[in-house]
């Protein structure tokens, strides 16, 4: 199912999630009032992705968040291939967490450089579908 730009911004807006794509020298632009930052429209691809030029997913978690246990059972239930970083376990992964933008919101889900912070499986599928993962 593919979402019209308004409807992805109010369901963003709703779901209280940010989305960006990480470029090292832009700053962030940010949506009066949605709660939302973007700095690019996700789109899908033109053609199919082949399998080894798909982006890295990464699922930014911790062991007692309810959402971060969604998030790692929707990745699995749709076969899509991911790795899990506990932002606990570590302070290299608590970096790792930041450097993608984290900022206290988990679970942060990242496709590429796209990433959301806080969890709406809509907005997953739409992430996943243009990064190629149908």
């Amino acid at each position: 199912m593919r979402l019209s730009l308004l409807s992805l911004v109010l369901l963003l807006a709703a779901a209280g999630c940010r989305v960006e794509t990480r470029d090292a020298d832009a700053p962030p632009a940010v949506l009066p009032g949605a709660g939302v930052s973007a700095r690019q429209p996700v789109e899908p691809p033109a053609r199919a992705v082949p399998p080894g030029e798909r982006p890295e997913v990464v699922l930014y978690v911790t062991e007692w968040c309810p959402y971060c246990k969604q998030a790692r059972e929707y990745m699995d239930t749709e076969g899509v291939p991911h790795r899990v970083v506990d932002i606990e376990a570590s302070a290299e992964n608590q970096r790792e967490y930041q450097a993608m933008g984290g900022q206290g919101g988990i679970p942060l889900v990242a496709v590429g450089p796209e990433t959301i912070e806080g969890w709406s499986a809509p907005m997953a599928r739409q992430m996943l579908d243009a990064a190629g993962y149908d």
